[in-house]
């Protein structure tokens, strides 16, 4: 037998049965006042269940939710899976121009969200663009939007959007119980949007028995245990988020605490006053809490396990980790939306492999490393990752050509990273292709210049973008946020990187910034440095 057993089972229905059989009255979600053992987490979905299929809602219909991480959130897609009907997620982060066009796409019939999140109106940004669904009307520029329901007030100084949360849950009280809907492993559950930032958002479709085995794997290499406290930043728009967040936890009983806005000291305090166990997150995540002028360690004590990954991780952030936040096991892993978990480290190895690789493939997962010519690279060279397992997605949705693009007719993703394999199997994720430029000739990859110029001391975090150069094609330009009560002199790191680094890595610019661009999904906007650096440069965008 390998490193995990097969997962217990091959439908989410099924894993929400079990959950409330087995865990009871374990802490399942805690969120502010608000706290859900299994079996009332159970109760509440059935709840939604019902309620969802008073209005007419079943197996293979889109379900949307557009709202920040938090108890409901939990509750409505435990309700949508309890019934087959396919989960879309929309990031907080997302305007309304944004996100009407994915209701149309997908044909979201129900859309679930939030008046407000993180300041930004979205109910109301979203009903002034497109209209509001009435009686027996559909919303005039969605045409499959049937019906709005709020996960939050509306607040004193205005009216509620959409039906409210307590009137479309009561519909379901007087409801038939929900049978066993006899979803197969193979319906789809989600439809997850890419975050966009190349070009508009494409929606993977990930099936219900691929998720399941795919983080029953993850979390078991990762020790996710009964008992363990989660604290879920990353949000549940995204893959992580709601598989390793809300669907691990169920797996393993393991309490899900959501954590709606990313506020580093907010973070600390949770932390503290819940005695959270379990975090993750991206690098830029942990770098940001330890550069707080008053961080102090104690406050994350109770941290024994700690989940990292991104295209890269800075070496000396996995050490600042284990070292500073006391943390007894940081995880790198490494995977993408289209792909689930591809590698993980282990907990048996050393720390100079979970600190500069993402480990081995996960068990049933293939993997390639491939060049130019689409053949594959010894060990030790670099070339896109391909992956094939069944964690990668059935495709993007209604979209057959990017696709074509994505997956090989034999099964292969191409995730668009490079990548390096070494002897022992474990692999190293150097940058995604589309970052990485060509400096007079010779391929720079700004994720290993960014570990090389986290090094220094005095700085906290730092992205490289690569912008165009008359004379060498393309050179680096390094944003970098001093760490606390540091000061940066920028021709002092130009001068290191020159001494320390071949002249091609070596960026040509500093940028000393405040803060980093971040997608919805934590991760650092580079197209829009790579637009600041350009002005800066004099070079027109593109």
């Amino acid at each position: 037998m390998g490193e995990v057993e097969p997962a217990p089972w091959t439908t989410i229905p099924a894993l929400l049965r079990d959950a409330a059989r087995r865990y009871g009255e374990l802490e399942a979600v805690v969120d502010g006042d608000v706290r859900l053992d299994f079996r009332t987490l159970s109760a509440e979905a059935e709840r939604v269940a019902r309620a969802l299929q008073s209005v007419g809602i079943g197996r293979g219909d889109r379900v949307a939710i557009w709202a920040s991480n938090g108890w409901r959130w939990v509750v409505v897609a435990c309700g949508v899976w309890q019934i087959g009907a396919v989960l879309v997620p929309l990031a907080t982060r997302w305007k309304a121009l944004e996100v009407g066009p994915l209701l149309e796409r997908t044909g979201a019939r129900l859309l679930f969200a939030e008046h407000e999140s993180a300041k930004e109106r979205l109910l109301g940004s979203l009903v002034a663009r497109y209209g509001s669904p009435r009686a027996g009307r559909r919303v005039a520029g969605l045409p499959d939007l049937e019906r709005i329901v709020s996960l939050d007030d509306a607040g004193p100084d205005r009216a509620p959007i959409g039906e409210a949360w307590d009137d479309f849950v009561a519909r379901g009280d007087d409801g038939p119980a929900v049978e066993d809907s006899g979803v197969p492993a193979d319906a789809l559950a989600e439809i997850l949007f890419t975050s966009g930032t190349t070009g508009a958002p494409k929606g993977v479709e990930l099936c219900q028995g691929q998720i399941l085995q795919a983080y029953w794997d993850w979390s078991g290499i990762g020790g996710l245990r009964e008992g363990d406290r989660f604290l879920v930043i990353p949000p549940y728009s995204h893959g992580f988020g709601i598989n390793g967040g809300i669907l691990a936890c169920l797996m393993r009983g393991a309490a899900n605490l959501p954590f709606a806005v990313f506020e580093p000291r907010a973070v600390l305090e949770r932390i503290e006053r819940e005695r959270i166990t379990v975090i993750s997150g991206p690098p830029t995540l942990f770098a940001t809490l330890m550069n707080l002028e008053d961080f102090d360690p104690k406050a994350v004590a109770s941290l024994r396990l700690a989940f990292v990954g991104a295209a890269a991780v800075p070496t000396e952030l996995i050490h600042a980790m284990r070292q500073r936040m006391g943390i007894e096991r940081v995880c790198n892993a490494y995977g993408l939306i289209e792909a689930c978990v591809i590698s993980m480290t282990r907990a048996d190895d050393p720390p100079e492999v979970i600190a500069t690789t993402t480990g081995r493939a996960m068990p049933g997962v293939e993997v390639r490393i491939v060049g130019a010519e689409g053949t594959d690279v010894p060990d030790g060279e670099p070339g896109e990752v391909w992956a094939r397992s069944q964690g990668v997605m059935r495709g993007y949705w209604r979209d057959p050509e990017q696709t074509a693009a994505a997956l090989t007719p034999d099964g292969w993703c191409r995730t668009g990273d490079v990548g390096v394999r070494d002897a022992a199997g474990q692999i190293r994720v150097v940058d995604r292709l589309k970052d990485a430029y060509n400096c007079g000739g010779f391929s720079a990859f700004p994720a290993e210049i960014e570990n090389r110029l986290l090094e220094r001391a005095e700085i906290a975090q730092v992205a490289v973008v690569g912008v165009p150069d008359a004379r060498l094609g393309e050179v680096g330009h390094a944003f970098v946020i001093p760490a606390a009560s540091r000061r940066v002199d920028e021709r002092e790191i130009l001068a290191w990187a020159r001494e320390n680094m071949a002249n091609y890595k070596a960026p040509r610019r500093v940028h000393v910034v405040d803060a980093l661009p971040l997608n919805a999904n934590g991760k650092v906007r580079k197209d829009l440095l790579r637009e600041r650096a350009r002005a800066a440069s004099g070079e027109p965008a593109g």
